[in-house]
């Protein structure tokens, strides 16, 4: 992990940031950010051992890009357990490309995030996202949601590390 002192002042917001991480980039860029959803499943199975499922359940996988009019910010994958998510969650989450943290906002649904893990490395699966060679360092951070004293989901979100200089 590069000191704080290679990473730009936004990188370092965005690593430490528990608040809405679309409204931050839309405050960056200047423009309005949408979401790109590139895969989305539900499947029955065991999560990730963060998610504190005792038996297999129905979950909700995505990867999506937040993107501007031309260039793609930040790209994002999750699983949340669909069970746990309030229904005025649940369908736009599935049938909207609205932004998960809107519609959290929106729904004044209290939640906490706690950051797991941060790194830095390449991530050639997604550098063509982002017009970067696969080579490329990607900053990334991993964080769960709570709700109601449970995590609901497990976002990892990473960018190409130094774009937002």
């Amino acid at each position: 992990m590069p000191s704080a002192v290679d990473l730009c002042l936004f990188e370092r917001i965005l690593l430490a940031t528990d608040g809405t991480v679309t409204d931050l980039i839309t405050l960056f860029a200047g423009e309005p950010i949408r979401v790109r959803k590139l895969e989305q499943t539900i499947c029955e199975g065991s999560a990730a051992p963060e998610l504190d499922c005792a038996t297999p359940s129905r979950l909700l996988t995505r990867r999506i890009l937040l993107s501007g009019a031309t260039k793609n910010f930040l790209y994002a994958e999750s699983q949340f357990v669909l069970d746990r998510l309030p229904e005025s969650i649940r369908e736009p989450m599935l049938h909207t490309e609205r932004p998960v943290g809107l519609l959290w906002k929106e729904a004044r649904l209290e939640t906490f995030r706690e950051v797991i893990g941060q790194s830095i490395g390449p991530r050639a699966a997604i550098a063509q996202h982002f017009d970067v060679p696969r080579q490329r360092d990607f900053m990334s951070r991993t964080y769960l949601v709570h709700h109601a004293g449970r995590p609901l989901g497990m976002i990892t979100e990473a960018w190409p590390l130094h774009s937002f200089r």
